[in-house]
């Protein structure tokens, strides 16, 4: 009797941290964009599954590298289920708002190449990095929406690559001159 109550007590306990997992998802979704009753239900129950799955695998699997490429397997196929539940819109925008601070920062360390050149004012290099900033969202989007489709992936990326700004280009190449030791004190020793 004992052992059933534990039993039950312990699958009770799951299921509502899975439910738990689900709905601060949908809270996190919802503050982004807006979703329909239909994908907040299909969103819902895909975090649900995931966590039932994810939370199992190493319980059932003890092998570690079948257990971790099961691990890749349910999240590929959570992140794939909302990307197909999302609008492109609300891909867009949801991407958007959680990778700023990481865009932002990356956006930043490639203005600091540029800064250490003592060759633009604070204005020029505002713009200079509003530019670089809007060509590495565009290139996180990608990299996020279509994470699990290299193909697609790969194919959008290049396509990017060819409007990638030139601020962009100096900084990259400042930066790889910087790692060859042909910069110093923001000058090319060439």
């Amino acid at each position: 009797m004992k052992k059933i109550a534990l039993s039950l007590l312990f699958t009770l306990s799951f299921i509502y941290a899975s439910a738990q997992m689900a709905e601060h998802k949908i809270i996190e979704l919802k503050n982004i964009v807006t979703l329909t009753a239909e994908q907040e239900q299909q969103i819902r129950k895909l975090y649900t599954d995931y966590s039932k799955m994810n939370d199992s695998i190493y319980t059932n699997e003890k092998d570690p590298v079948a257990a971790a490429r099961k691990k890749q397997e349910v999240s590929k196929n959570c992140h794939i289920g909302v990307m197909n539940v999302l609008s492109d819109q609300q891909k867009v925008k949801y991407i958007q708002v959680i990778k700023t601070p990481e865009v932002m920062a990356k956006a930043e360390s490639k203005i600091q190449v540029l800064r250490e050149t003592n060759q633009y004012t604070e204005d020029e290099l505002i713009v200079k990095k509003n530019e670089i900033f809007n060509y590495l969202m565009l290139e996180k989007v990608v990299y996020t929406r279509d994470k699990y489709n290299f193909a697609k992936q790969k194919e959008n990326i290049a396509k990017l690559k060819l409007i990638k700004p030139n601020s962009l280009k100096e900084s990259e190449t400042r930066e790889k001159l910087k790692t060859q030791g042909k910069v110093q004190n923001g000058n090319i020793n060439w």
